[in-house]
């Protein structure tokens, strides 16, 4: 019979050892890790390398971003328009709330009761004074 030469086994605890348990390596689970550097069977070391993307897809990301850059351009613009709008609408409002509020005192003025007073004397009536401001009706 012949021996076959044998590797020793890695994965073999030792039990003198007492050190701290580091969490699993996941490339020996299996699961893929990229841009770490793995073993070949031939014990040479090689970088994984990151999936290939097609250029098709690098071209339609940038279509799309470039159409929704556009869109959100369009809805700035659009944006700052009504805000101009918005501004002017205000000023015409506070011009009108202005000129209201100047009529409205050229009015009481003129309603007033020294406005009334002063018509009152120029027409000929004369003021009582405060004896005569009481009214007395008769029944």
């Amino acid at each position: 019979m012949k021996k076959t030469e044998v590797r020793p086994n890695k994965r073999k605890k030792n039990k003198t050892s007492r050190k701290k348990k580091r969490p699993r390596d996941s490339s020996a689970s299996g699961n893929t890790v990229y841009g770490k550097k793995v073993k070949n069977a031939d014990g040479s070391s090689s970088r994984i390398s990151f999936p290939k993307i097609k250029p098709w897809k690098v071209i339609v990301g940038a279509i799309v971003l470039g159409l929704l850059g556009m869109l959100y351009l369009k809805h700035v613009f659009a944006t700052q328009e009504l805000l101009r709008e918005v501004q002017q609408l205000e000023r015409e409002y506070n011009q009108a709330k202005r000129l209201h509020s100047n009529y409205r005192l050229t009015f009481d003025r003129m309603i007033g009761p020294a406005e009334i007073y002063d018509k009152a004397n120029n027409q000929g009536f004369i003021n009582g004074g405060p004896a005569e401001k009481v009214i007395e009706v008769e029944q």
